[in-house]
């Protein structure tokens, strides 16, 4: 079966949400739309074609780059000036997005850190206010030129698989301005995997799905092809679920939360970890199972990539189809082009600045999905199914063999150490050659330890031999056991909400921003008394955020701890040496009872 064939059979069907604006598009008509920009070393901006002078042939000429220079694409000229921004907005074929209050969604401070997270974009490089609108319009006309939805495809044949790499284009990632989300840049890339084992002869068989999602890596990123979250369209093409702008990929349907965890708060989070620990192992307050989870959304910026899969719907079975591309060593704008694929606002978080192209990453260096897919998804540890029996008896005979190996160590360690004690025996009868019996005792000593550890190793290997007989009957039988034993952070969406009280999601709007304001009046207002009023002030407002999510009864219970822990170090604090002659008098009372009880019994 040709490389195109594979790739048709089971290229995925992806979901978009209702309200998408950028679709996986062919890249030439992108291309001659961008200018092409190199900022030197110094921070100079170099113009090196206009508008409508590049085409893929020519961008491949743009090979070097200059050490410490950024050379870049750049989509939009001009973002909208404000009047057409708002008159954009305004249209009547813009779709309206409409969702559940984020903020509402996560606690008072969480909310406090996207306000300091949104004042951070006026410090940071970001694509500026009006773009994603100018964008939307340009990549309308070259609709106009080319409407293909288009993946471009590579097939990759190693390590017992054959690897169907599908990667889409899209003129922008709008998830903040559109969505609410963490950045916008211009151009992105997305890419799906899908992995069939190699039956030589006979039909490749498809195993594993591979989605690219955010800052998840390895075993995370895939999904075995029998997964009950795994949906498929005529049993042979995935279903993905795009983010709404982000367009990272999802299994399953619904609104995801994501989390910015900024890295200074990384001592504050260590310590409230234990701190929460103590809380809810001593003082019976809440489970300990998710403190590390809980302490950091607390200390996470929230967003929700929403995959709702309830918009444009791309592939088999669609009403739109994709045109596939196959990518080949001769396309230069994939093999020499090294630069970004657009905007490079030099944001130092790197979240508003333009992805660099399908091969390689930002700094010029090739990606590892590129060199490496199945190390990417986890895989290149996973034999494929069919030359998994062959493997396990392999290992049963190795491990045979090495046993066998490990009873002959034994046996001659054991008759070694056997004649070494006789001699430390006799040593000890010798009272003249005291010295010579410390240090053959000390000698035996050691012998016998590693002895110790040849049956320990002995044992594990035994062990393991049966682990691996009993894998193997099993695979035999055509149980491959859970096919999510691989997963060490599963990310599921969010449970659906019930509609807020309108009263809640103002409160979510406003509550940290007002909050953040009446911190700074009295700190200019009443400098003097500035802690005890905050403090004042935080509990009231720790005291209303309880009330609109219906948690007040616990709030209670927590300041009452907290007022008691209060009062028992001040107390501690004014009456040490009270409670110091208390303790010593009850640890006296117990001493003598126990000497009296003892004597009495014994009596």
């Amino acid at each position: 079966m040709d490389d195109l064939t594979l790739l048709q059979k089971y290229e995925p069907v992806v979901h978009y949400t209702y309200g998408e604006k950028f679709f996986p598009c062919a890249v030439d008509e992108y291309v001659k739309q961008c200018s092409l920009w190199l900022r030197d070393n110094k921070g100079d901006e170099h113009q090196l074609a206009a508008a409508g002078e590049l085409d893929v042939e020519k961008l491949a000429h743009y090979s070097e780059v200059p050490p410490r220079h950024t050379l870049y694409l750049q989509f939009v000229d001009e973002p909208l000036d404000p009047i057409s921004y708002q008159q954009w907005r305004n249209s009547p074929a813009r779709p309206k997005f409409v969702a559940p209050g984020r903020l509402a969604r996560v606690g008072l401070f969480s909310r406090i850190l996207d306000s300091l997270f949104n004042l951070s974009l006026i410090l940071r490089g970001t694509v500026p206010g009006g773009t994603t609108a100018a964008a939307q319009i340009k990549y309308a006309q070259m609709q106009t030129a080319d409407n293909r939805d288009v993946y471009y495809g590579r097939v990759i044949r190693e390590g017992g698989y054959i690897v169907l790499h599908y990667l889409f284009f899209m003129a922008m990632n709008d998830w903040r301005s559109s969505f609410y989300g963490v950045n916008d840049h211009e151009a992105d890339w997305e890419q799906v995997f899908v992995y069939l084992s190699d039956e030589g002869d006979a039909e490749p068989i498809p195993r594993w799905v591979a989605y690219a999602s955010h800052d998840f890596a390895g075993d995370d990123l895939r999904r075995r092809w029998d997964d009950p979250d795994l949906r498929f369209f005529d049993q042979t093409h995935p279903l993905v679920f795009a983010g709404a702008g982000s367009h990272a990929s999802y299994f399953e349907q619904g609104e995801y939360k994501m989390a910015a965890e900024p890295q200074a708060l990384l001592p504050l989070k260590k310590t409230l970890i234990f701190l929460r620990k103590f809380w809810v192992e001593n003082l019976g307050q809440g489970s300990a199972d998710k403190v590390d989870e809980e302490v950091g959304a607390l200390l996470s910026v929230p967003f929700i990539d929403y995959a709702r899969g309830d918009g444009v719907a791309i592939g088999p079975g669609q009403e739109r189809h994709w045109v596939p591309i196959i990518m080949t060593e001769e396309m230069g704008w994939i093999e020499q082009y090294r630069g970004l694929w657009g905007l490079d606002t030099q944001d130092p978080l790197g979240g508003e600045r333009a992805p660099a192209g399908p091969k390689y990453n930002r700094d010029g260096s090739v990606r590892v999905a590129w060199y490496d897919p199945l190390g990417w998804a986890g895989l290149d540890k996973v034999p494929p199914p069919g030359q998994t029996p062959a493997k396990l008896r392999e290992q049963l005979a190795a491990l045979d063999s090495e046993r066998a190996n490990l009873q002959q160590q034994i046996e001659q360690q054991r008759a070694d150490l056997r004649r070494l004690n006789l001699e430390v025996r006799a040593l000890r009868e010798t009272e003249y050659l005291g010295h010579l019996h410390k240090t053959r005792q000390a000698e035996l000593d050691t012998r016998q330890a590693d002895l110790q550890s040849l049956y320990a190793r002995y044992t594990r290997l035994a062990e393991t031999q049966k682990a691996t007989r009993a894998y193997l009957e099993k695979i035999e039988r055509g149980d491959w056991g859970d096919p999510q034993a691989h997963i060490k952070h599963k990310h599921p969406p969010e449970p659906p909400i019930h509609k807020m009280a309108r009263i809640t999601e103002l409160w979510a709007a406003i509550s940290s921003g007002l909050l953040l304001m009446v911190f700074a009046v009295l700190l200019a207002l009443a400098p003097s008394q500035w802690l005890v009023w905050t403090v004042s002030v935080g509990v009231l407002f720790l005291a209303l955020e309880a009330t609109m999510r219906g948690r007040i009864a616990g709030f209670l219970i927590n300041i009452t701890i907290v007022l008691a822990v209060l009062i028992t170090i001040i107390l501690v604090k004014d009456f040490w040496w009270l409670i110091l002659l208390a303790v010593v008098l009850v640890a006296v009372v117990a001493m003598i009872a126990a000497n009296l009880r003892e004597l009495w019994e014994s009596s």
